[in-house]
């Protein structure tokens, strides 16, 4: 310190070499703990504008984190936006930063605008993210942001109970009493830790009919290989995405899964699907092979339903063929007869 005390004043004002030693001055100030110190140097080698552009970029970002460090927020703040603004690949590190200080000075919004891009630019977020984003929320009272936070926490957390706590407790808070008991209960109820906690949640989701959250779990978990990839798990899967009308997924996986099933039952399900979606030639297949498997009047409806799919394909013949077998059986007897002289109503003279 005495020798580079010394220095500033053999040197030129205004010239590189102050620059250099006032800089150097700064980084042993700041390795000592005096960021007060350490500041005053970093900002007065900026001042003089001798510095290399390099120098001065780098210099200007160990500026902003001792301003943050010594409780000068929106100064630290302002110099961080600059020195994004030069930075090409800014660290996640930086918004995190940002984030926290913008936090401190009660800028929430801020807050989990900069928490959000550490996270969307990370491939494994830190909890503490999650956390401040939380907290943030909270603060405005977004509670429907917040639960989408915990909601997160608990699928990267299950065995951390504060989050099952905090959840229970904003779900009372918006009056879903229904919803905070069943989540206070399950988080009570479960052995969190143990393997099925992924089925167990996901089960939750779909008793308080949330089951577009139930296939986000079920197919993260299946893509990080958490769950086994077998029919009882994949068919889950598909039920929730059905529930949640989820259409080109839910047929995703029921094509997957329907040769592994000899009932026809999911033939049956992923025939129903194309034909609620009027994909009717996607519908001919399944059925086929329902109406193979299935006997009664399981099998009565997959005639009927074949029979329908062939009107609307236009190959009448056939079609009249279905509807006479469907009206074989006696559930499907008056809806077979109905379509039948629909079907006869409808060909080309």
């Amino acid at each position: 310190e005495a020798a580079l005390l010394k220095l500033v004043n053999d040197t030129s004002a205004g010239s590189y070499d102050r620059a250099v030693v006032l800089q150097t001055l700064g980084y042993l100030y700041s390795e000592t703990g005096d960021y007060k110190r350490a500041t005053e140097q970093f900002r007065a080698a900026l001042d003089l504008n001798a510095l290399p552009e390099d120098v001065t970029h780098n210099l200007r970002y160990n500026l902003a984190q001792l301003l943050i460090a010594d409780g000068e927020y929106q100064r630290g703040i302002d110099l961080l936006n600059r020195w994004i603004s030069n930075e090409p690949n800014p660290d996640n590190n930086v918004y995190v930063l940002l984030a926290t200080a913008h936090y401190q000075i009660k800028q929430y919004s801020k807050t989990v605008e900069n928490i959000r891009t550490a996270i969307s630019r990370a491939n494994a977020p830190k909890e503490d993210w999650y956390r401040m984003q939380l907290a943030a929320h909270l603060e405005m009272q977004q509670y429907d942001s917040a639960i989408n936070v915990l909601e997160t926490l608990l699928t990267l957390h299950p065995d951390d109970k504060t989050y099952w706590d905090q959840l229970g407790s904003l779900y009372s808070r918006q009056e879903k009493q229904l919803t905070a008991l069943a989540v206070t209960m399950l988080g009570k109820r479960l052995d969190l830790g143990d393997d099925d906690t992924v089925m167990r949640l996901s089960n939750m989701y779909r008793y308080l009919n949330i089951p577009f959250k139930s296939g986000q779990l079920l197919q993260q978990a299946l893509d990080d290989k958490v769950i086994a990839s077998n029919f009882d798990n994949l068919e889950k899967l598909a039920d929730s995405w059905l529930a949640a009308r989820e259409a080109d997924r839910a047929a995703k996986v029921l094509e997957q899964i329907r040769s592994q099933d000899g009932s026809g039952e999911t033939d049956l399900k992923l025939a129903r699907l194309y034909v609620s979606e009027e994909q009717w030639q996607q519908a001919e297949a399944p059925l086929s092979a329902a109406i193979d498997k299935l006997a009664g009047d399981k099998k009565g409806n997959a005639l009927l339903m074949a029979g329908m799919v062939q009107y609307h394909l236009e190959n009448f013949s056939r079609a009249e063929d279905l509807l006479k077998q469907a009206g074989q059986f006696e559930q499907q007897r008056n809806q077979a007869a109905q379509w039948l002289r629909h079907v006869q109503q409808s060909q080309p003279e």
